[in-house]
C-alpha cells in the first residue's frame, strides 16, 4: 500500500514539474519578444525559430523535452512540439491526468503576464506531446486560446 502510495504522489509531482518547464519554455519566448519595427506576428515567427535554433532539443528534465516551436501566421498559433520520456511515456498514466494536465497547461498559458499582448492580439497555442518509444504517437495535444 505504501509503495502505491509513493508512485501516485511521484507521479503527481511528475505532472506537475511537467507544466512547470512549460511554463518556463513559455515564458522564456516571451521576454525575448521585444524587438521594434516588425509585426507581432512576424516577431513570432522569427522568435520562435530562433529559441528553436538556440535551444532546441532541450535536455531533458523530468521526463520531458522540447523539440521545437514553430509559429503559424495564418492561425496566429505557437506550436510547442515535445517529447515524454520514462515514466511520462505511457498512454495510460496520460489519459489518467490528462485534465489536470490540460487544466495546468490552460492556466499558465493564459495567466502568463509574458504573454498577455499575444493572447490579446488572439494568439493560440498548442501542444503537441510525443512518446519517445514510438514517436509516431501523440500522446497529447490541445490547444488554448482566450
Amino acid at each position: 500500500m505504501h509503495l502505491i502510495y509513493n508512485k501516485r504522489k511521484q507521479n503527481k509531482q511528475r505532472t506537475f514539474n511537467f507544466i512547470i518547464i512549460l511554463a518556463i519554455s513559455l515564458f522564456s519566448m516571451a521576454t525575448g519578444l521585444t524587438s521594434c519595427g516588425e509585426s507581432l506576428e512576424k516577431r513570432a515567427v522569427r522568435e520562435a525559430r530562433e529559441y528553436t535554433e538556440r535551444n532546441c532539443p532541450t535536455p531533458i528534465y523530468n521526463s520531458t523535452r522540447t523539440d521545437s516551436v514553430a509559429f503559424d501566421i495564418n492561425t496566429k498559433t505557437y506550436t510547442y512540439y515535445c517529447t515524454f520520456f520514462d515514466v511520462l511515456d505511457n498512454e495510460e498514466f496520460v489519459n489518467q491526468n490528462r485534465n489536470k494536465m490540460r487544466d495546468g497547461m490552460r492556466d499558465m498559458v493564459l495567466n502568463n503576464a509574458g504573454l498577455k499582448n499575444y493572447i490579446d492580439a488572439g494568439f493560440a497555442f498548442k501542444y503537441i506531446i510525443r512518446s519517445n518509444s514510438n514517436p509516431e504517437k501523440i500522446l497529447f495535444e490541445d490547444t488554448f486560446k482566450k
